[in-house]
């Protein structure tokens, strides 16, 4: 492989992470506003938004907060992979 791909390969991964962390920074913050804006704070805020993004809390049927930590990292990495692999794939395809 040569030197400008692995460059060109870095940058579509540093690029896709970034978009991945911007992504779930996003959905765990809306959640945690939503709760705010309801008069929950702190740890109690935390707790009840990654119970709602997994469904709800478990006794209720949901995956409770296992499973909003779970929606946040796929919120992170899933942006992460395609932003990356499209624009190395766009590279390689312009690539004179």
């Amino acid at each position: 492989m040569k030197s400008s791909d692995v460059v060109a390969m870095g940058t579509a991964s540093v690029t896709g992470v970034a978009t991945g962390v911007v992504t779930a920074s996003t959905v765990y913050g809306g959640a945690v506003a939503a709760a705010n804006a309801v008069g929950i704070y702190g740890a109690a805020a935390t707790s009840s938004a990654l119970a709602t993004l997994g469904g709800g809390a478990l006794a209720a049927g949901g995956a409770g907060m296992a499973g909003g930590v779970a929606v946040v990292a796929a919120s992170a990495a899933l942006p992460a992979v395609v932003v990356g692999a499209v624009g190395f794939g766009i590279y390689k395809l312009l690539k004179p």
